[in-house]
């Protein structure tokens, strides 16, 4: 037997069908599982035109693109195949043959109909899930988990590790999970929407039972991922107004509360979600403060009802009363609700005054509205209330008013214990935003974040973490210390003049204005009252890059 012969017995045994075509379109070989698959004699096709004689092929598409096609599903009628196609070239890169290698997956049904162990069909069908960008989740008659594919960890943050044996509803951020419901019900469950995840990624979901030889053994669920459509539309709403409507997403399971001093800010806070007096929430910048807001929200009476938030460290003083009391008042729009008043120091003393007169004398003056809403105010500054009260920088009177429950949340480097399951909180988080799948945090990692002060607070263990998925490699599942970019800890405090201090100031509003309009730069001069020239002007002057 000559090498030509060998080599052609060895891909006539192959059980993947092999298809060949020359430049000019006609079959040239055509391997025994081709035969069997397409169900055609070799005599019938060798030689003849493709297009005339195999359906649906696209061999001839390639001769003439040179692109090759690889891993696609193609339905016969009867068999369904998984094909490749790409093309032959010569020494001079011309194109002279198009070859397809297709496989038969119809089979796959049948010997999961014949097979009881699910863990073998996990095993077979590994290799198939993990090519497609849909979420496949599979778990067995008790509704547990026992198989998820790649797709499956980039939509919900969650890797293998952390939801296999694990009940299915793990994964459910808001509606009930489709896979105990399928065990219980034993028929197919179509097109939910509901939220997955860490980031409440909404998603279209449904789930089919697995029978073999009529007794249920478990089921399939598939993951649609739709946020990115409903991402568009929330930026597309973004740049259409300057405060925006929230929807209040997080509840007290979303806080990370291993320390005690969370734990007691927690139970402080479902306290006085449960009464009606309005809150005051102290602590630094980037501790968690619209998250508490939230919380609360969403654990009160009021928590069907909306949920509004306005930061007046970002509206223009003459603007402040306009959006709280004018024509566009977020008073009227968190009727029944819980308004969130974000750096409420920063408000003018006429805005204090008339939010005074709404607290105090339960008078809404307005004079747009003929009527006073009915809305649970929660307030929350960086900064000691009581401290500016007293050297007149904040009304005491007000500071009295909404003090009557204060939170304080405690930084960062008060509650280390909260780093490690913070770290792991965000790695979830940041899974999803970049389509990675990265398991967990080496102990030096850890001990690295331990060893820092954190005066930027969890704001500033997010951008860290960030980083250090930015250091990874493709094939890195795990942070090392070594992804970690080395923190420079500095304990200097603001000093100088006044007008050091104002610029250092300026700065930090236009970085935040800058963040709030993505980058858009003409939508951030509007919103500071200056023109984009003198913009531009700052962001040289400031050394910003953005």
């Amino acid at each position: 037997m000559t090498k030509e012969q060998l080599v052609l017995e060895i891909l006539n045994q192959l059980q993947e069908g092999i298809l060949a075509v020359d430049e000019r379109e006609n079959i040239i070989f055509f391997n025994n599982s081709a035969c069997g698959i397409l169900g055609v004699e070799k005599d019938a096709v060798l030689y003849k035109n493709v297009v005339d004689t195999i359906p649906n092929t696209r061999l001839h598409i390639i001769l003439r693109t040179g692109v090759s096609e690889l891993d696609r599903l193609q339905n016969l009628g009867n068999k369904v195949i998984i094909t490749s196609r790409f093309p032959i070239r010569n020494e001079e890169n011309e194109i002279v043959a198009s070859v397809a290698v297709f496989r038969d997956v119809t089979t796959v049904q049948k010997l999961a109909e014949e097979v009881t162990n699910l863990r073998e069909i996990e095993a077979m069908l590994t290799s198939v899930i993990d090519s497609t960008t849909d979420a496949i989740s599979v778990a067995d008659e008790e509704g547990r988990i026992v198989m998820v594919n790649r797709a499956y960890t980039k939509i919900t943050g969650l890797t293998p590790r952390e939801v296999i044996g694990k009940p299915a509803t793990i994964d459910i951020a808001e509606g009930e999970s489709l896979h105990i419901k399928c065990a219980r019900e034993k028929k197919p469950i179509l097109n939910v929407k509901m939220q997955v995840g860490q980031n409440k990624k909404d998603v279209i979901a449904s789930v089919t039972p697995i029978f073999v030889k009529n007794d249920f053994k478990g089921s399939v669920g598939v993951i649609h991922d739709i946020s990115e459509i409903q991402n568009l539309l929330n930026e597309l709403e973004a740049t259409k107004r300057l405060l925006k409507k929230e929807k209040a997403r997080h509840t007290f399971n979303d806080i990370v509360a291993v320390s005690s001093a969370m734990q007691n800010v927690i139970k402080q806070s479902q306290k006085a979600a449960e009464t009606k007096v309005n809150i005051l929430i102290q602590g630094e910048v980037g501790v968690g403060k619209e998250v508490l807001a939230q919380a609360i929200h969403n654990a009160s009476e009021r928590s069907s009802k909306p949920y509004i938030k306005i930061n007046l460290g970002l509206v223009m003083p003459d603007k402040q009363e306009e959006f709280l009391f004018g024509e566009r008042s977020y008073f009227i729009k968190a009727d029944g609700g819980t308004l969130f008043i974000e750096n409420i120091q920063s408000a003018t003393p006429f805005v204090q005054s008339k939010i005074l007169k709404y607290i105090k004398d339960n008078e809404f003056d307005s004079q747009c509205y003929d009527y006073k809403p009915d809305v649970r105010l929660i307030f929350s500054s960086p900064d000691d209330l009581k401290t500016l009260s007293s050297i007149g920088k904040f009304s005491p009177e007000i500071y009295y008013k909404i003090s009557v429950v204060t939170i304080n949340i405690p930084p960062l480097r008060e509650r280390k214990e909260d780093i490690p399951a913070l770290a792991k909180q965000i790695l979830h988080s940041l899974n999803q935003k970049y389509g990675r799948i990265i398991y967990d945090f080496t102990e030096d990692s850890l001990s690295k974040l331990l060893n820092y002060n954190w005066l930027g607070n969890i704001r500033e263990l997010e951008n860290l973490i960030d980083r250090a998925i930015l250091n990874l490699g493709p094939a890195d599942r795990i942070i090392t210390s070594a992804h970690i970019p080395d923190i420079v800890e500095s304990n200097e405090r603001s000093t100088g003049n006044i007008k050091e201090l104002l610029d250092e100031y300026e700065k930090k509003i236009i970085i935040e204005m800058l963040e709030v309009c993505h980058g858009n730069k003409t939508e951030a001069a509007k919103r500071l009252g200056l023109t984009v020239r003198n913009l531009y002007y700052k962001l040289d002057r400031y050394g910003i890059k953005s």
